[in-house]
């Protein structure tokens, strides 16, 4: 009998192991005695062109009871297939992170967070898991990612004494499972599990190594191959040293206010059992649907299986008739005394009585009934329409169809045809990234670098550790427009962009057009709104900050006067004189910076009225806010003068009254005299 007073997650180890093997051979037959394994199989087999009870499709079978019958498969599936895949994963994950708060050092952790995200997305392959864990969810309904924190990788940082064993950094490990890997409570008609059984394949003798304590256990543990439950699709012969590995893990619950991880082998060898080690189950599932009422996934090609049966016999009743009556058959009158010599080789007169019928006639057997092909088609047709697999993406656009435009409009209809499976696919990256961020927070206790790809594609250096991303909150996916994915629609974005001029150099024009994606465009002005941010809060702490003639005036102006919008803020005199001065200061740059530099700079310099005395040069100290008349440069001459030219604009002279002389030092007294006396003449 069970036992009903304790939670089986509260037993101790041997007994909760044994549970949790019952709970995953629960699971197995269950999907054998739904029919879901054999509907699994099928799919698996028709994906990899297996068919007609174990022929290849890569080769031509023959059948019947003395192999008159000539089969052949076409695996339609595996083309759909691949084609969903292909629309779901085309666009590389725009993975980004969301702060808790909105203060200025919040903004920076995203950046590294999102530079994080970037890493292992590149050096890590984990958008080779996503793509992997599609696959599984497209051909066998549902797939999985498994993230896990190890903590024996990465570099040594320090020698344990007491143990005896290096500590290292420690990294992220990523694992693809397989609807046969993973298993949860079979009664269960949501996703909402408080636990989650992982099994995976390790080898024996490098367990036996790391757990020296269990080493006669493991090795004497069956194999893969002498498995008979949880063998999963394939099967084989040869012997292998791998052996299945389970990892329990719980959520913290009422129940178990700690939650838990259990790894174990058997119910006799647990190598580990420790309170959960993640914030949630880390363990993260894709499927295209759900059976009701099930915990169970459904791809829609279940629905393609009996099609692409048909279609093959079809093909088979085609090729079976050409092969059979291909090489023609000739029917001659009796007593026509002709044989197969006779008939043989070419360039042969033959004569034949025609008075008792026709004489020689070819049979011609070869003729399929016109039925059978628009059967075809029929079937083509269908298998399309509930895939959502148009002609035009799988490379055979109808002839009425002839404009980009219009081939990228019936794409994207495609796209938005598998929007489900798509939104599962974002709702998976973004739990594994906010899986990553917290992992990272919880166990990245050293110091460590990751190459982080920064501005026009420069990859830097950057250390970090946990605490650098503790005001990230989760990660978020942006889904971009269908359009944005095709050839056509992103030709048409990067040519609208050119009109707005919103794309100024020929790199950026390149990057909207093969990626259709414009973070490199605004990449600028989210810096500067970085810098408003971060002024704000100083100027909210009392501190002092200072405005530059390269900064965005106009936007900072308007992204200063947010703080004396907020009704408690602007109640403090300090801070709103702080804040208007500074604003002051924006307004002075576009007033007295040199107007060249301020349009070099793409911005509108704010310039004074006619006849008012004008900005000082480069290089000049503006004056400060509200300057009296005589401290402002005076207006120099519009035009230059030079010798014999036409003199205009130049300052009026002072009036010399009659009889008054310059004193010139360049005159002796007596000279100065004569001078007078001539100008009183």
């Amino acid at each position: 009998m069970s036992d009903n007073t304790t939670y089986f997650v509260n037993k101790p180890a041997n007994d909760r192991a044994r549970v949790i093997l019952q709970k995953s051979e629960d699971w197995y037959n269950e999907m054998h005695t739904s029919g879901y394994y054999d509907k699994l199989r099928t799919m698996w087999q028709a994906y990899h062109g297996v068919s007609f009870d174990g022929g290849e499709s890569h080769s031509i079978n023959f059948a019947g009871e003395q192999g008159e019958l000539t089969q052949i498969s076409v695996n339609d599936i595996r083309n759909i297939a691949t084609n969903i895949i292909n629309m779901v994963t085309a666009t590389r994950p725009a993975m980004r992170c969301r702060a808790v708060n909105t203060d200025y050092k919040s903004y920076v952790q995203t950046k590294l967070g999102n530079g994080l995200l970037d890493y292992y997305l590149r050096d890590h392959r984990l958008e080779n898991y996503f793509k992997n864990a599609v696959e599984y969810a497209v051909v066998l309904a549902s797939g999985y990612v498994k993230l896990a924190w190890n903590a024996t990788a990465g570099d040594e940082v320090e020698w344990n004494d007491d143990l005896n064993i290096p500590i290292h950094q420690g990294d992220l490990e990523f694992d693809n499972l397989s609807p046969f890997d993973v298993y949860f409570d079979i009664h269960r008609e949501d996703s909402k599990h408080d636990w989650v059984v992982c099994r995976t394949f390790k080898n024996r003798w490098d367990l036996a190594a790391k757990y020296p304590e269990f080493a006669e256990e493991i090795l004497a543990l069956p194999t893969k191959d002498k498995l008979e439950k949880f063998s999963g699709l394939t099967t084989t012969t040869s012997d292998t040293d791998l052996i299945p590995v389970f990892e329990f893990y719980h959520e913290r619950t009422d129940s178990v206010k700690d939650g838990l991880y259990h790894l174990f082998l058997s119910e006799n060898v647990t190598l580990l059992e420790s309170p959960m080690p993640y914030r949630k189950l880390p363990v993260y599932s894709i499927m295209p649907a759900r059976f009701l009422g099930t915990p169970f996934g459904y791809t829609q090609m279940f629905d393609l299986l009996p099609l692409e049966d048909a279609t093959n016999i079809l093909y088979s009743t085609i090729l079976t008739n050409q092969v059979a009556f291909g090489v023609q058959n000739i029917a001659v009158q009796q007593g026509s005394n002709l044989n197969v010599t006779e008939l043989s080789g070419g360039l042969n007169m033959i004569e034949v009585d025609m008075r008792n019928g026709p004489g020689i006639q070819a049979l011609q057997l070869t003729q399929t009934p016109k039925e059978i092909f628009d059967m075809i088609k029929m079937l083509d047709s269908k298998k399309e329409t509930i895939s959502g697999v148009n002609p035009v993406t799988r490379g055979n656009p109808p002839a009425s169809l002839t404009s980009g435009t219009a081939l990228a409009l019936v794409q994207s209809m495609s796209l938005q045809f598998i929007s489900g499976l798509q939104q599962a696919y974002v709702a998976m990256q973004e739990d594994v990234g906010t899986g990553i961020i917290n992992t990272l927070k919880d166990h990245a206790n050293t110091k460590r670098v990751a190459a982080i790809v920064g501005k026009n594609n420069r990859t830097e250096l950057k250390e970090f550790s946990g605490d650098d991303l503790s005001g990230v909150n989760r990660c978020i996916v942006d889904i971009d427009n269908p359009l944005a994915s095709t050839t056509a629609g992103k030709m048409e974005i990067a040519k609208d962009l050119l009109q707005m001029q919103a794309i100024k150099t020929y790199q950026q024009y390149m990057t909207v057009l093969t990626t259709g994606k414009l973070d490199d465009l605004m990449e600028d002005t989210v810096s500067e709104l970085f810098l408003i941010k971060d002024e704000n809060e100083i100027m909210m702490e009392g501190g002092d900050v200072q405005a530059v003639f390269t900064d965005e005036h106009l936007l900072h102006i308007n992204e200063h006067k947010v703080v004396l919008s907020d009704p408690v803020l602007r109640r403090d005199p300090k801070l709103v004189a702080k804040v208007t001065a500074h604003m002051q200061e924006h307004l002075d740059a576009l007033k007295y910076t040199d107007p060249n530099t301020l349009m070099a700079l793409g911005q509108q310099p704010i310039l004074p009225p006619q006849g008012a005395p004008m900005p000082p040069q480069q290089g000049q100290q503006a004056p400060p806010a509200n300057a009296p008349a005589e401290m402002l440069p005076i207006q120099p001459p519009t035009q230059a003068l030079q010798t014999g030219a036409e003199m205009t604009n130049l300052p009026s002279l002072p009036q010399i009254p009659d009889g008054a002389v310059l004193p010139n030092p360049a005159l002796n007294d007596e000279q100065m005299a004569q001078l007078a006396a001539m100008q009183n003449r």
